[in-house]
């Protein structure tokens, strides 16, 4: 079956708001097996969304609608449904409708607006489905084969119709079972990703393979649509072939992220690890910290952002600093060495670099912007820890820089928690191996 979302504002048009809505509903459709072949946005524009409404549901047999339902001038869904399903004909007043909608401000100990008698209006061939969150009611109808709902847009009342009117209407699957899968690799690029993968990626495969790259996260996501059980294999299989091609890059499935992959290596060999943290202002901490049980394997951290912080909480040298400078593989060493020193843990991460951006008026640094050390400690034998330090240059904002370096060292951890060869590329090192000079 076609199913089709259209999400309505000037906010989502405009980017001044994500639509979460579309993406919750089509969530909701994948887990009943149903697959939403299209979405689209309209801002507020009646004889847009008219003919939005209409392409749609000639095109559909479900259509799914959200926003505008409310009671100002830009709120246009009922009246743009009445020019697409009932032309030339006028909106009916919903008496069941508008009792609600009064007994829903007089239970607020507030007088009924006269603006708010609008959502109780409706086309001629549509119904009304009662919101229990809010003042503007759902409408729902058919249009030749397509059955079409109008949800408001707020997400708690949208859901909470969505569960009540739209779900138990869809109709149940015809045997197939549609399931999802997503495999999350770090440090390859996506044309390298792409290129192990080859064959897996073709349209016309089952399950569909497609790739996503965000901040160099590269991740696979598998689509299967088969029969109940098959679907399953079919998933299972592709997984493990995309985790073969891509070894040793990958760290988790779906929602894994790379703080929780390391997490669970160092709950599983019982180990601990400490921080410290100059460019990155604590990113690095942040994100183990975002992970539930993190206290089980993270002591904390320093923020050792001046020279002095980093003399004073990390014992390194004030000599070493003058001569190397702050952002340099000797100091990344000595501050994954200091934090380890000072907070018994098994493993110590450390990030020194140029966030950037260097002003206009200012000549290329020595030092250019996005240039990082990621230094990593771990204790050893009676011979001392056993430290590894790794140069990279990062493109873009200091945001971007600040998140690829904090990820960057909890797959360096990873790495030696998974005994991967030290000398594994990892993407923007710098320079490249084998390179001899710039990325």
């Amino acid at each position: 079956m076609h199913f089709s979302i259209l999400a309505i504002g000037d906010e989502l048009m405009l980017g001044q708001k994500v639509d979460t809505n579309t993406a919750w509903i089509s969530g909701q459709l994948l887990e009943r097996s149903l697959l939403p072949v299209e979405h689209r946005t309209v801002g507020d524009d009646r004889a847009q969304l008219a003919a939005a409404i209409a392409a749609l549901a000639a095109t559909s047999d479900v259509l799914v609608i959200t926003g505008g339902l409310g009671p100002t001038e830009d709120d246009l869904t009922r009246f743009a449904l009445g020019d697409a399903l009932t032309p030339g004909r006028e909106l009916v007043a919903d008496e069941a409708a508008g009792r609600t909608i009064e007994r829903w401000f007089r239970r607020r100990g507030r007088a009924l607006q006269e603006r708010n008698a609008v959502q109780a209006q409706r086309p001629t061939t549509m119904r009304m489905l009662e919101n229990p969150n809010g003042t503007a009611p759902g409408l729902a109808g058919t249009h030749g084969r397509c059955a079409i709902y109008a949800l408001p847009g707020p997400p708690a009342e949208m859901k909470a119709m969505m569960r009540d009117h739209v779900l138990p209407d869809l109709p149940v699957t015809d045997g197939m079972r549609v399931v999802t899968g997503i495999v999350n690799a770090y440090g390859i690029g996506e044309s390298d990703a792409a290129e192990r993968l080859g064959p897996i990626l073709a349209r016309d495969r089952q399950p569909r393979v497609g790739i996503t790259a965000s901040a160099g996260v590269i991740s696979a996501r598998v689509l299967s649509r088969a029969a109940a059980g098959e679907a399953e294999t079919q998933r299972a299989d592709t997984n493990q072939r995309i985790e073969r091609a891509w070894s040793p890059y990958v760290f988790g499935r779906d929602e894994t992220t790379l703080a929780a992959a390391v997490g669970g290596q160092l709950r599983e060999a019982g180990q601990t690890l400490v921080t410290a943290e100059s460019c990155t202002g604590g990113w690095l901490g942040k994100m183990i910290v975002d992970e539930p049980g993190a206290s089980d394997w993270y002591l904390g951290g320093w923020v050792s952002y001046a020279n002095d912080m980093k003399s004073r909480w990390l014992g390194v040298g004030a000599e070493l600093l003058e001569v190397a400078g702050a952002v340099s593989e000797p100091v990344a060493a000595a501050m994954a060495v200091g934090a380890l020193e000072h907070g018994p843990a098994d493993h110590a991460l450390s990030i020194t670099g140029v966030a950037g951006p260097t002003r206009p008026d200012e000549p290329e640094p020595e030092k250019p912007p996005g240039l990082v050390f990621i230094g990593l400690a771990s204790r050893g034998d009676d011979d001392g820890p056993e430290v590894l330090v790794r140069r990279f240059r990062y493109r873009g904002d200091r945001a971007a820089v600040r998140l690829r370096s904090a990820r960057t060292a909890l797959q360096l951890l990873r790495f030696r928690l998974a005994d991967v060869r030290e000398d594994t590329p990892l993407l923007w090192q710098y320079p490249r191996p084998g390179s001899g000079g710039d990325p």
